[in-house]
Parts: C-alpha cells; structure tokens; sequence
C-alpha cells in the first residue's frame, strides 16, 4: 500500500552518493531510524496507519461522486441585492417538504450574470430519482442567506438523472420564483410569468486514481550467512529526484517478506500512476534487502528502472541485476547479488458506471409483458394486474428515460393468440407494426391497452424468443459501449422453456444487456427464481428476478411503492455494465456533449453547440446566392465563414452558420460541424444533410495552409 493512498506524506531519504555510509546506515533496523543526519545519509522513518484509517473523502464512494457548480444567466429579477447566495438542497420523495440541505456557497455580487465559484459535492445513486433545488436569496450583513421568504429570489428544481444523461454534464433550466417537484418530474420547461432567467447547471468528476500494477519475482538473491539463513528477504520502491548538490528518493511501497532467496516471488502491488509515472522517464530505484528473526535488516543490493521501460512487460528487458555498490568495489570479480525479474505490469483505469455514461453511453429500455394465465382472469385481478403493470413500467422507464435522448422504447408481447389468424404467438411486436419502437412511457401503455383488447391469452408462456431477439438487437444497436440494453419482463403465467431460457441467458452474457424477469401476482414463481440464481463459472451476470407483490403495500403513497419497485429492479444494473465493459476491454471516453436541435437528431449526431435561434423584428440582409430552398425558402449566409481554431471536444466553440430568412423574421445558427458519436465520415454526413433537404447548403472550401496556420483540423474542410 502506498503512502498517497492513505492520504499520508511519502517518506522521503536524502542522500549523497556514499556506498559505505549507505552500508553502515542499513546495518540498523529500519524501525529504529529517526530523521538523523549521517555521513551522506539523512531518512524520515516511515509512518504506519492503521487499516481502519483508509477511507475516502467524507466516507463517500468516489466514483459515483460529483461536483455540481451553477451559473445564473440573464436574470430578471426586478428585486435588488448587494450580494445573493445558492443554497443547494437535495430530496428522494415527492414531498414538498422533504428536502435535505447541501451545501452552501459563499456570498457572490449581485448581477444579471453571476457565476457561483463553490461547487457542491453530491453522491449520485442511479437506481433513485434525485432532486436538485438550487435557492437563491438576499445575504444578510453578516454573509448569511436571509431566513425570510420574501428575500428568496428565485429557485430551480431539476433532477440529477438528467443531469448526468444529458452526456455534456451541463444543464439548462429556468428560474422561478418558486418551483414544485410535479414541474420537475413531468420533464417539461413552460415558460410562465414567473419567468426570471435562466441557470447553467455544470457537472465535474473529481480525479480518479490510476494505478498500475506490478510484481516481481527474484532469483539466487545472496543470503546473510550461507548455511544457517533464516532471514527473510523483502525489497522497497522510491521514486528518484535527481538535484544539484543530493539525490531525493521519495518512499512509494514496501514488499512483504519471504522465507526464500532462491526464487521470492512476492504479491503483486499497485503504485499511484502520479507517483510512479509523472514522467515516463522517472527513475525507480528498489531495494533489495532481508530481515532476520531479531527484525534487524540488512542490505543485498539495488536496481533502477523506469515506468517506460516496464510498460515493456515480462521479458528480457526486464530482468535487472541486483547490485551492492559496497561488494562490487571490493571484489574485482563482483558480477551481481542476485537478479530480479518483472513478471507482470499492468496499467489499470477502474471505469465506473458513472465514466461510462458520461462519456456517451446511451441506455436503451425494452419491455415485455406476458398476457398468458393459468387461469381464467376475472375483471378485478386485470385491473389489479394493469395498475401494477403501469407503476412498475413507469417507475422503471422514468429513470432510464433520462438516459436515452430519443425516449423511443421497444415492446413486445408474449403468450397470446393474436389477430388476424389468432394464431399462437410468443413474440410479437406490442403495437402490431413493422417495429416494435413506442414513442414514450405513455405510447407504450397505450400499445398495452390496444393489444389487450385485440389478443386471447394462453394458459402457458415462452420468454426465450423475446430475450433472443432482444440480444440480437443490442449487438446490431451501434458502436460498441455506446449502447447499453435493459429489458424488463412481466410475467404472471407458467413459463415451460425454462432450458431454453437458460440458453438464451448465456447468449445475452456477452451481449450488452441486462434482463429483469418481474413476477405479478401471486402465482408461483420458484422455478424462476431458481434459474435466476443460478451462476456459471466465467459469465456475468445478466439476470435478476424481482417478485413485485412483496415489493408493494397498499397502505403507502404511491411514489414509495415506485421507488421501492425501482430501487430493487436497478439495483444491480449498473454492476452488469461495468462487468461488460471490463470483459470487453472497453475503456470510457472522456465526456461527449450532446444537445438536442431541430435539425440534427440527436442519436445520430451530436454538435459542440445547440442551434441558436435569434427571432427579431428587422434586421439587415446581406445576399450571397446561397439558397436552401427545401428547408426554408429564401435563406441566405453571410460571406464571412472563415473557419476559427477548434478547441477541445467538450465545450468547444465551433464554427457557425448564420443562416437567415429574406424577411428577417429569423436567424439560425447552425453548426458548421457536428461530432457524431459513430465518428461520421464525411460521405454519411452528406447524405444526412440531403435527407433533411440541406443537399444544396455549400460551406466553404479552405486551403490546408489555412487550416495548418490557425491551429485546426483538416476534417474540418468543406463538405
């Protein structure tokens, strides 16, 4: 373990190049060493922490944290203030007066602009809708936010699934001058008269730690005495700072010690990338040294190597002699102390669920709802059944929902005869089309409520078409570890092709997708639930089987029973992806922006900047010749389209078209280039701006020389 893993100083050793003061130095033990000066040597002895004291920042997981800062823009209040202050609260339920403070920031001028320096830190949870209300209020004299309800501002409520799905980590949303949590739930922004600007709600992940792992093995090391050897042999990594008048060696890990000089072969171990490797170049020096049964320790030798010879791996160029610097200007015929020898190196980036959606991917919801019943069901239980069937979808569906820009969800239905023939079916589309695709939660019900009406139930049911089709479609979705599938089936029948299903669950393992089997009713559901439970060696798990009755009670809000069904249903999610991911050596990207504008569907392509719409009353026209006549008739762009420098891909400020009516009604910008997640070539974007009726748009052809003197990029030529 590492000193910067525990949050501790790392030791650092002092030292001129003297071999004989370096000898009598490691003739004392280690743990008896304080910070002393000796001929050449000067070391800070090295601090012990117990276990317990290892935790992370406030006791919070770190890689599901994240660090909210806003930015009001375009205030309108007609109150004033010297100075105003956000308060950030957070809330789980659908109670108004349920919320939790979070933090603070300090006081900030007042203005129609104001940016709000602090950032609060927040734990994200995927499985729970969490809510967000930013106050901001008059500060009182003594930097304190006003306590009245009268000097409250303005507030915004949003939620941080959205937050997090919007893949550019940034959010825009009104202000008000109250908000409820119905507002905030629907997903819908109206603009009212209690309309006083806007807030950028910005998202950061804190930095994440890097490792690498390393061990090594050693070879014919020399011993203290040759036939009477009990000690055990052990060695120490430093980081080497070279300077002018000393060296610095800066302590990093200590190995543990083994009973065998012939062939040690000690624990792998993990070194902090930002220790080990500031600079590939940076010298590693290690100690080989024993201990006997006294604890006294002794030296054998050392060794350098560096971060960029090592990300070599395993192989002759890792095999490295153990030298003492004292022996080998004794003896003339001195060749080495032994070897040691790099047997695996590894760099290691823990993704989390949280770096996977960040960086672009997308999740994707399919539902399947099973008509089949053993028994004839009388009007009160379908009730019962669709109540049930719509809190489950929509407690599900609304945080995945989120997630997925387009907000299209796949449904199908099993185990019913189905029109025109009335043939037997255990896998039709749910809104009986050529696709399964329902726009929306609600287009989804009411697919349900159609089909019930047209279809005569089963007494028995298959789900394995459904989950074989739905594996099929994830591996066609798209770019792999951009696309992530959870299918969710509701069932209440007898299910007979439990071997089947089987099969179809190690198929979907290495497919990116995750199958919850949700039981309704009170029909017994013990062979599902022990197929779900079963594990095989070498695939992931994919499945999980929640039996909704003992999820429910009658006598709770509503919204508790959503949550408590969404909660148990996603719980497990996030684990699966991570656990594809990882098999599928698919690392996370850094953060993608994506915004939706009218003309660039926001699935396929994904511009540094929304379309800006600029509506005046009059306005100059200055006529080029270029026209769009499909689109919008009589538009034309000014002449001056020179392209600017891009800079990195999240917040870039890209080029823009201006594109203008003849009337001067309407302005829209629109983006000169557009990122596309599948990396678009250039023949794919030509065709898409001839499906949405741009085929006649020209954009200006620029010389490479151009591009090369301001810093762009040759992609970024006309089209």
């Amino acid at each position: 373990m590492t000193n910067s893993a525990i949050g501790l100083p790392p030791t650092r050793i002092n030292r001129r190049r003297s071999t004989k003061a370096l000898h009598d130095f490691f003739s004392r033990p280690f743990t008896q060493r304080r910070s002393q000066s000796i001929a050449g040597v000067r070391v800070s002895p090295r601090i012990s922490v117990a276990p317990n004291c290892i935790s992370s920042k406030h006791g919070i997981n770190m890689s599901n944290t994240i660090e909210i800062s806003i930015t009001i823009h375009d205030f309108a209040t007609t109150e004033t203030a010297k100075e105003i202050i956000c308060e950030l609260y957070e809330n789980e339920t659908e109670c108004e007066d349920k919320w939790t403070k979070v933090g603070t920031s300090s006081p900030v001028r007042f203005s129609r602009n104001i940016v709000f320096p602090d950032k609060f830190s927040y734990q994200y949870v995927f499985e729970k809708t969490q809510l967000i209300k930013a106050v901001f209020s008059r500060c009182s004299e003594r930097d304190r936010p006003s306590s009245s309800s009268s000097d409250i501002l303005a507030t915004s409520i949003f939620k941080v699934d959205e937050l997090i799905g919007s893949f550019g980590l940034q959010l825009r949303r009104q202000l008000q001058r109250t908000g409820s949590i119905a507002n905030a739930l629907s997903g819908t922004q109206r603009i009212t008269e209690e309309y006083l600007g806007g807030i950028i709600v910005s998202a950061e992940m804190p930095e994440k730690e890097q490792p690498i792992v390393v061990q090594f093995h050693g070879k014919s090391l020399d011993r203290k005495d040759f036939l009477w050897d009990e000690t055990a042999v052990f060695f120490r990594v430093f980081r080497l700072e070279e300077g002018k008048d000393d060296d610095s060696l800066i302590f990093l890990y200590e190995s543990e010690a083994i009973k065998n000089h012939s062939h040690p072969q000690w624990a792998e171990f993990r070194l902090d990338t930002q220790d080990a490797a500031d600079n590939r170049n940076r010298l590693l020096e290690i100690w080989v040294m024993y201990k006997d049964v006294d604890g006294k320790e002794g030296y054998i030798g050392k060794f350098l190597t560096t971060y960029a010879k090592m990300k070599y791996g395993p192989g002759s160029d890792n095999v490295y002699s153990v030298i003492n610097d004292v022996k080998k200007a004794q003896k003339k015929s001195y060749e080495n102390s032994g070897k040691m020898e790099l047997v695996k190196f590894t760099d290691v980036s823990f993704y989390s669920f949280l770096d996977y959606i960040v960086s672009g991917t997308q999740l994707h919801f399919e539902i399947g709802v099973d008509f089949s019943s053993p028994e004839p069901v009388h009007e009160l239980d379908q009730r019962r059944f669709d109540g049930e069937l719509h809190m489950a979808i929509r407690a599900i569906g609304s945080i995945i929902r989120d997630y997925t820009p387009n907000r299209l969800f796949a449904a199908f239905g099993i185990g019913a005869k189905i029109p025109p023939t009335f043939h037997e079916s255990n896998e039709f589309f749910l809104n009986f089309s050529m696709d399964p695709i329902c726009r929306g939660l609600d287009g989804v019900m009411e697919a349900y409520r159609k089909t019930q009406t047209m279809v005569t139930p089963l007494k028995e049911s298959k789900l394995s078409p459904v989950i074989n089709y739905v594996t099929r479609m994830s591996h066609r979705s798209g770019f792999r570890g951009l696309h992530y599938h959870v299918l969710a089936l509701f069932t209440r029948g007898e299910v007979t092709d439990l071997k089947e299903i089987q099969q179809a669950l190690n198929s979907a393992s290495d497919a990116p997708l995750s199958i919850l089997i949700i039981g309704m009713g009170d029909y017994d559901f013990s062979p599902l639930q022990k197929l779900c439970s079963k594990r095989k060696d070498g695939r992931r798990d994919v499945v999980q089987f929640i039996h909704l009755k003992s999820l429910l009670n009658g006598a709770e809000a509503p919204w508790l029973n959503k949550s408590r069904i969404a909660e148990t249903a996603l719980r497990q999610v996030p684990q699966h992806m991570v656990q594809y991911m990882h098999n599928a050596n698919i690392a996370a990207k850094p953060p993608i922006q994506v915004c939706r504008s009218p003309l660039f569907h926001s699935s396929s392509l994904i511009p540094d900047k929304p379309t800006e719409f600029d509506f005046e009353l009059t306005k100059d026209i200055r006529h080029v010749g270029i026209e769009i006549p499909s689109l919008m008739p009589n538009l034309i762009l000014p002449p001056d389209l020179s392209p600017r420098p891009r800079q990195d891909r999240r917040g870039s400020d890209s080029q823009y078209l201006d594109v203008e009516t003849m009337r001067g009604s309407l302005t829209v910008r629109v983006p000169e280039r557009c990122h596309s997640v599948l990396q678009t070539s250039r023949e794919q974007y030509q065709r898409r701006l001839k499906e949405r009726g741009l085929a006649r748009m020209k954009f200006p052809r620029v010389e490479l020389s151009t591009l090369e003197s301001s810093g762009g990029s040759t992609q970024d030529s006309s089209l």
